[in-house]
């Protein structure tokens, strides 16, 4: 008799860090998630993760790569004969860069299953196995916001916004929300209020993120959203029930700033607590937030509260999902970097209940993967339910599956398999002949250098063996600097788990000298080389720089009146994808309520480049009164 429900599993894991050892770290994440996978064996399976290639993602590409093919190629996935793969990776572009990573997975005997397409509004039906990766910013059957930079602590932007995709599985359709937000940039500050200030700018990107969905223009249906909320503990609780007898010491550091707060026992002077930036160290730190403990600190958790009227959770029984120690030989203890908290979540929209089977007897399995095992700083949480099938029929009759619809007997999938990447259908005998870099592109792919491409991509695009023309390395070198200062500015990649630096504010610069070096190396080997061309006669030479500088002229003019524009521009909610007909983002400007109603204000400030006391720079006669401009 077949089945009036669909098994369906729905994991998140902040992967970050086992991209920085992923030697050790990746077969041991693997094999751990594979056991689950083989144990409760879901027709459909959802695996939302963030953080994905590490806090250097231009460094650990090739990273990214081996852990798709090796999830890929497992034994343990063959069962699974369709697949929709999404990765954020274009880290060129930075007002859309989220790092996120959804992946689902459909069983064989999956007969009815299909995805929503956001531009034509429609369902269409999932065949094969599709990996979309790079920039991914016009495909349709997902839709994806970064969240604008005044919802961001101290308007400092990072790599934090959701992915939503639209699911129809025999008649129940709902939606998967992969979301990351914002985490407590500094313990200190933290600590201040209650509740915090991180806290609260949690709480405004997520409940307008749930308010989007209520009143967009697509249907309204349940959906279930998982990912790395980074809830914390009120510290500011925390702090005074743990240091209730003790004596409070405030040490400055080099810019007069609190760099350091220390608590010390009244009888003894004994150290209780020290609590710095990315210090929370107590003096019995693992016993008191070891795993038969740390439920009694469970009245800490308070941020969930804020979303009850729009989300549903189910009660959580796991310890504190982050910050685990990264050392593969302990997988029970918990770093000094942060107070511990239940930062990885399964929420759903209250109509979303109601799509469950009914389980008079037991809550469905809420819990932790790896509890004893090093799984990186952060642990996985899976969430496995019982859905029920023609739950979405407006009709409410539900209709009878015939025959064909009924699932099918196993069968072993033959070892040759054929993957759309990027819309190339690749076949090979092997997963390990793939690369699924060889098809990613990039927005701004050309201030990348093809030494660093080459670290990650087998195969070149567009390759040209005549090189670029004077005329096109002069634009390149145009677009450069927006292109490096918005890096600079933006380009924000660190774990919130690393350790302090006394240069806290120096951005990431791998990839920017290579980046540099790519066009203007040309220039300046053009230049070597102009004097000695004997192909070139004198004139036509001079013809040809003539109307190189004169475009040229005309293209920085241009670019300097657009980076004055932009200086001005108001900030939306969301640094948005949603593709349209025209293929534009659409923005998504945050009411004028949401930016109020007693949270914390971001700065006013919302220039990409400060205004300098320097006077307008002056090209060709024009003047430009921004400050901001200038030009290599």
């Amino acid at each position: 008799m077949a089945r009036n429900f669909s098994k369906v599993l729905l994991l998140t894991a902040n992967v970050g860090s086992i991209f920085e050892d992923p030697e050790k770290l990746l077969p041991i994440w693997l094999r751990e998630f594979l056991s689950t996978v083989t144990n409760l064996e879901p027709d459909f399976l959802a695996i939302h993760c963030q953080e994905v290639g590490g806090k250097n993602y231009e460094e650990s590409m090739q990273h990214v790569n081996k852990f798709l093919k090796m999830l890929l190629a497992s034994e343990e996935m063959r069962p699974y004969d369709r697949a929709r793969v999404f990765l954020d990776e274009d880290f060129t572009a930075v007002e859309k860069f989220t790092a996120l990573g959804s992946l689902y997975f459909i069983h064989h005997t999956v007969k009815i299953v299909e995805i929503f397409d956001f531009h034509d509004k429609k369902f269409v039906p999932v065949e094969g196995k599709e990996v979309l990766s790079g920039n991914i910013e016009h495909v349709r059957i997902k839709e994806k916001a970064k969240f604008a930079k005044d919802f961001f602590p101290d308007s400092v932007w990072s790599r934090k916004g959701f992915i939503r995709t639209r699911w129809n599985i025999y008649h129940t359709v709902f939606d998967l929300v992969n979301i990351h937000l914002f985490h407590d940039v500094s313990n200190i500050a933290a600590m201040e209020t209650s509740p915090s200030m991180y806290s609260l700018f949690r709480e405004r990107a997520l409940l307008h993120t749930v308010e989007r969905f209520e009143t967009d223009d697509y249907d309204k249906v349940p959906f279930f959203m998982f990912g790395d909320f980074n809830f914390r503990l009120d510290t500011n609780q925390l702090v005074q029930q743990l240091t209730a007898q003790a004596e409070e010491q405030r040490v400055s550091g080099k810019k007069n700033d609190i760099s350091k707060v220390i608590f010390r026992q009244k009888d003894n002077g004994k150290v209780v607590l020290t609590v710095g930036k990315k210090d929370f160290h107590h003096c019995t730190h693992n016993d008191l937030f070891s795993s038969h403990n740390a439920m009694k600190l469970k009245k800490y958790d308070q941020e969930p509260e804020a979303c009850r009227s729009k989300l549903f959770e189910y009660d959580v029984t796991f310890p504190p999902s982050y910050p685990f120690s990264e050392d593969t030989e302990d997988g029970t203890s918990y770093m000094t970097t942060r107070c511990p908290g239940w930062c990885d979540r399964i929420m759903m929209s209250h109509s979303a209940v109601g799509l469950l089977l009914p389980d008079n007897k037991s809550s469905p399995d809420y819990k932790m993967i790896g509890t004893h095992i090093c799984m990186g700083d952060h642990k996985p949480i899976y969430l496995n339910l019982k859905i029920r099938q023609r739950a979405g029929n407006e009709s409410g009759v539900e209709e009878p599956l015939d025959e064909s619809q009924a699932p099918r007997e196993p069968q072993l999938l033959p070892v040759k398999q054929v993957i759309s990447i990027n819309g190339e259908e690749v076949e090979a005998s092997s997963l390990d002949q793939i690369n699924i870099h060889d098809f990613t592109t990039f927005e701004q792919e050309e201030f990348l250098g093809n030494d660093f491409i080459d670290t990650f991509r087998r195969r070149r695009i567009g390759s040209s063996k005549t090189g670029r023309s004077f005329k096109n390395v002069a634009k390149s070198v145009l677009h450069s600097e927006n292109f490096i200062e918005a890096i600079k500015k933006h380009y924000s990649h660190r774990s919130d788990s690393e350790p302090d630096s006394e240069d806290d504010e120096k951005p990431p610069t791998v990839g920017l000298a290579a980046a540099a070096m790519s066009l203007v190396g040309p220039i300046i080997q053009r230049g070597s080389m102009r004097g000695s061309e004997s192909e070139r006669t004198a004139a036509d030479g001079g013809n040809c720089q003539d109307e190189d500088a004169a475009e040229l002229n005309t293209n920085m003019n241009n670019s300097i009146a657009r980076r004055c524009s932009d200086n001005v521009r108001d900030s939306s909610a969301f640094a948005e994808d949603v593709p349209h007909g025209n293929g534009a983002a659409e923005s998504d400007a945050l009411p004028p309520s949401a930016a109020s109603g007693g949270k914390p204000e971001p700065s006013a400030d919302k220039k990409l480049h400060p205004p300098r006391s320097s006077a307008a720079t002056t090209i060709s006669g024009s003047a430009h009164g921004c400050g901001c401009c200038r030009i290599l």
